[in-house]
């Protein structure tokens, strides 16, 4: 156990509980599934891998003689012994055949640690609702690789690098690069699908002989820095003291508890040190790429690039429409090829909160997501609009979002849908993820979109779908625009006392420090990011409206406008709400009578999360906000939520690639 953990004045019987159920929550985890699917048939000799030996050649067929004539079988006579014909496409027992080109897909995403060992259990963890962290093995990831390296059937590889998250450090890319180098040598043809990239997916998609990005996607890819975080001041200001002896000049560990800013001599042997470590990286990408290390510099130090710029530097081969990896690959392929899809399911992890309300719900989120047949299906998108994979109470996360879409879809009992969006808006890309699925589910069943309280900017962003769209004459929409926004913590960090040292090796490279907001030539750079995302929100609005760009651009900018006026102006179609919707969509599936359900499913019984206070606002709570003050803001129509989203995006991403926001007015409360 890591921490010491007490409940004061917690009823004993939930107190057992909790403790029970924590460790429940180990013994119950499964095994960490591989990182990727399964590959078939892996040769049983673990040792060192051999080149496949050559087919022999078949017998050459016997030349025809006058006396066999009389055996072979007559074409309209009796073929009972004959051996059956071959049909098209398929085998002797008449099953299909399979494709020629396999194509193993390894999605990479998240940290990877060299050593996976036992979990950890953090109770302060647990109380929070979340579970005993999965950690993935980057060797367990390494064997795949030369797993596959070993399988003739698999001919392509592709690595799916669409996630954000991916967390690789400089010793596992070394690494890495060197088995996809032994991958390639086996004669497999291994690509890259990029959405949007930073340099563990640069590096990663460098090895591979062709790289693909999507056309929404962009590029980030900072050089290395550095950040210490002295304490001294602070210390000074609370009456601590550090003692310490020591070695030599270099003892950076140190300094911070006995210096207010870094020594000199010190910041420069980091310099030096982070210039190697760049270089490393570098050297990766360019050797990758076909490119000199000095144009990957001018790139690092231009940092941001649009798709096309990617393309134009040669980081890139090709661009292609969000979510098109398998036709994309298909076409770079030449064919239709086979994909291997996984065939394990990794099995869910519990939390000590999903277990206990399992225990007191009854299975009420079961009950409730029954499917009768001829159902239509509400798919409610509320909440601010979040990238991620897991989901979070409050919030549409594009991951899951776009998950329950696609069981929407493959769910032949679900005849329609109604799209029910109560959202501000959020993350540009998330927003785009969730639209293209949308799409998806409109060209498979009859689709229409209603919005409810507010549908403003990204809320309005998910609607473009070319479906009728349904708002109440007091709906909050439109914001049609976008923007990026960084906060930065400097003046907060001098007032307790603590001075940030950054190292870097350019001016761009710092663009994301928590200390510094932007100067002019970085928002020079990224406003050409805005600009184009920008465009791509009025071209949307624009094919889904039928109204023409030059007219967009009166009702865009960020305005919001009301259901009536949205109505007047063409944004909506009709003003209604859901029973209008549902009755519009069911005339077109052709139902006359249907059952509702409503997703995605809500987990029916006691959240004991209550039990331990209230937990949101607990960013802006950091900052010396009390609760009280929070709760007199709220009741005069003060919303914090956005807020706290901003704080989060803000301290989780210090650095990296910037949030484009397609958000409404955070404050615009209709009371």
């Amino acid at each position: 156990m890591r921490a010491a953990f007490s409940v004061r004045g917690f009823p004993l019987l939930v107190t057992v509980a909790l403790v029970t159920a924590a460790w429940a929550t180990v013994a119950i985890r499964a095994d960490e599934p591989p990182a990727a699917a399964a590959v078939a048939d892996p040769p049983a000799d673990k040792g060192e891998a051999k080149p496949a030996e050559a087919p022999k050649p078949a017998d050459p067929p016997k030349e025809a003689k006058p006396s066999d004539a009389a055996s072979a079988p007559k074409a309209d006579g009796d073929q009972k012994n004959a051996p059956a014909a071959k049909q098209d496409g398929k085998k002797d027992d008449g099953k299909p055949e399979a494709p020629k080109l396999q194509v193993q897909v390894i999605p990479l995403s998240g940290s990877y640690a060299d050593l996976v060992g036992p979990t950890e259990l953090d109770p302060t963890s647990l109380i929070l609702g979340g579970a005993p962290g999965k950690r993935k093995s980057f060797y367990k990831l390494c064997d795949l690789l030369e797993e596959l390296g070993k399988n003739a059937k698999v001919t392509h590889v592709v690595f799916d690098l669409s996630d954000g998250s991916l967390d690789l450090n400089l010793a596992q890319l070394d690494e890495l690069q060197r088995r996809i180098a032994r991958l390639k040598a086996t004669g497999k043809k291994l690509a890259a699908w990029l959405e949007s990239a930073g340099p563990a997916h640069l590096a990663v998609a460098s090895a591979c002989d062709h790289v693909a990005m999507a056309d929404f996607g962009g590029v980030d890819m900072p050089s290395k820095t550095m950040q210490s975080y002295f304490y001294r001041d602070a210390m000074d200001l609370l009456g601590v003291k550090a003692s310490v002896v020591r070695a030599g000049n270099f003892k950076g560990a140190v300094e911070p508890y006995v210096n207010a800013t870094m020594s000199s001599h010190l910041k420069q042997h980091y310099l030096d040190m982070l210039g190697t470590m760049n270089d490393a990286e570098v050297s990766m990408i360019a050797k990758g790429r076909g490119l000199t290390t000095d144009k990957v510099r001018e790139l690092q130090k231009q940092r941001v690039l649009l798709p096309a710029e990617a393309v134009a530097a040669g980081l890139v081969n090709e661009l292609a429409p969000y979510g098109s990896l398998k036709a994309t690959m298909n076409r770079w392929i030449g064919g239709e090829a086979g994909w291997i899809e996984s065939t394990a399911k990794p099995k869910k992890e519990m939390s000590v909160f999903e277990l206990m309300g399992k225990m007191m719900s009854g299975g009420g989120a079961e009950k409730s997501g029954r499917v009768a047949d001829n159902s239509i299906a509400v798919m409610h998108l509320s909440g601010a609009i979040t990238d991620g994979k897991q989901p979070s109470g409050g919030s549409i996360v594009s991951g899951p979002t776009v998950k329950e879409i696609q069981d929407i879809i493959k769910d032949d009992k679900i005849k329609a849908a109604v799209i029910r969006i109560n959202s501000p808006g959020g993350s540009a890309t998330a927003s785009e993820a969730i639209r293209q699925a949308l799409v998806e589910l409109k060209a498979k069943k009859p689709t229409v979109v209603s919005m409810g309280d507010v549908a403003a900017s990204g809320g309005y962003w998910v609607s473009c779908i070319g479906v009728p769209v349904y708002a109440e004459r007091g709906t909050l929409t439109g914001s049609i625009g976008v923007f990026s926004m960084k906060l930065s913590f400097g003046s907060l960090l001098k007032r307790v006392g603590l001075h940030v040292e950054n190292i870097a090796l350019d001016e761009a490279a710092m663009a994301f420090a928590p200390d510094r907001g932007w100067n002019e030539d970085d928002q020079a750079k990224l406003q050409k990011t805005i600009d184009d995302v920008y465009g791509k929100f009025l071209k949307l609005v624009s094919e889904s409206r039928g109204i023409p760009v030059e007219k967009l651009h009166d009702l865009a900018g960020g305005r919001v406008w009301s259901g009536t006026q949205a109505k007047q102006a063409g944004l909506v179609d009709e003003i209604g709400g859901l029973d209008d919707c549902l009755a519009t969509v069911a005339k077109k599936a052709g139902l006359e009578k249907y059952s509702v359900v409503h997703r995605p499913n809500v987990s029916a019984g006691l959240d004991l999360s209550a039990l331990f206070g209230d937990g949101d606002s607990s960013e802006i709570r950091a900052l010396g906000v009390s609760a009280e003050t929070l709760a007199l803001l709220r009741r005069h129509g003060v919303t914090t939520p956005l807020v706290e989203m901003f704080l989060r995006d803000a301290l989780d991403a210090a650095t990296g690639r910037p949030t484009v926001w397609a958000l409404g007015p955070a404050e615009i409360s209709v009371r």
